[in-house]
């Protein structure tokens, strides 16, 4: 049997719509293991099925997290277009740390 495999029948893809939602809220994989109060096999399995590229809980957390990253800046851009001087601010700080961030992952994958 293939890692993978003992790591799926460790962990199914039961739990993929909460991590999805607490990828949204902007959890981070810690905080989601804690939350979903599994035994330390499961969160183990998870953690590492949540960092795998290519596996379902990958895709739902960093999907989750962007749909969350969309609605925040949503909200911001429509208090900015209303002349909110906050929202402008922490709208154009948004947009440059994700600058920052998209470039470091292209140049060091990080």
């Amino acid at each position: 049997m293939k890692p993978r495999q003992i790591v799926e029948q460790i962990i199914g893809d039961e739990y993929i719509p909460q991590v999805h939602s607490f990828g949204a809220l902007g959890y981070t994989p810690e905080r989601i293991l804690n939350l979903l109060s599994l035994p330390k096999a499961q969160k183990a399995a998870l953690l590492l099925r949540i960092n795998t590229p290519s596996d379902p809980y990958y895709q739902a957390y960093n999907n989750g997290k962007t749909i969350g990253e969309y609605n925040i800046d949503a909200t911001l851009a429509k208090q900015a277009e209303a002349g909110d001087i906050q929202a402008i601010e922490a709208l154009a700080t948004r947009q440059h740390e994700r600058k920052v961030q998209d470039l470091s992952r292209e140049l060091f994958g990080v």
